[in-house]
């Protein structure tokens, strides 16, 4: 015997207006995920986690890699910077461990010269004056005046003669440089020392590196009146 289901609600107007209807005896379906559907999102998840991580991976592999250009270009910026602000020349020097950046001071820097430099720059110390303002005298006046309220020419400004920044290449990289004049690259390697001079106007010698890592290789060249980068090329093996 079939029960009928009958309305819930009843109208004069119900032929206009049908009443909403309801069976108990109705199944009612509920929203959610099934099991399968739960398996094939966690599997995607899966996938994609899996194919990021290399990727990740990669990206550092690679920021690791070019590191000496960073840093070299880094230190090139800062010299050439300071060479213009003083007006002297500074100098980016390249040797087996990494490369130097300081005033220049020697066109034929030898790498026991460069250290002794670097050492006596660890030990210097900036000497501050001790003369307070008030107690200043007249030079002109035989240094027993004190000093008058007459606009003076500045003194002249104070630089540090042992400024250095250094960055150590890891052990297993090696690497080249060009300059414009030279025939072919030079291998930097035991005492050998290349000067890369930045003049008081900004202006500094094209150069090119050939940096070779276990990973990667890098040519690149910088520009003689920026120092940036013009040219870079890279191979990962």
């Amino acid at each position: 015997m079939k029960q009928a289901c009958r309305s819930l609600k009843t109208s004069p107007d119900a032929s206009a207006h049908p009443a909403s209807r309801h069976c108990p005896f109705t199944p009612q379906r509920h929203a959610g995920f099934t099991l399968v559907e739960i398996v094939i999102a966690l599997t995607i998840v899966a996938v994609l986690a899996a194919a990021t991580v290399p990727m990740l991976k990669g990206f550092q592999d690679e920021r690791l890699a070019r590191e000496p250009i960073t840093a070299l270009l880094k230190l090139a910026r800062e010299a050439r910077m300071r060479a213009m602000k003083e007006k002297r020349p500074y100098q980016v020097a390249f040797h087996a461990s990494g490369f130097t950046a300081s005033r220049y001071f020697n066109p034929y820097l030898q790498l026991a010269e460069l250290n002794e430099f670097l050492t006596a720059g660890e030990s210097s110390t900036v000497v501050e004056s001790t003369v307070e303002e008030g107690d200043k005298t007249d030079i002109d006046s035989g240094g027993n005046v004190k000093a008058t309220e007459l606009p003076l020419a500045p003194p002249p400004p104070k630089y540090d003669e042992h400024w250095s920044e250094k960055y150590e290449l890891p052990k297993e990289v090696k690497y080249q440089i060009q300059h414009w004049y030279d025939a072919e690259p030079t291998l930097i390697e035991g005492e050998v020392v290349k000067l890369w001079v930045f003049q008081p106007s900004g202006v500094c010698q094209p150069l090119k590196i050939h940096v070779e890592g276990t990973s990667s290789v890098y040519d690149v060249e910088f520009a003689a009146l920026t120092a940036d980068i013009v040219k870079e090329t890279v191979d990962f093996r």
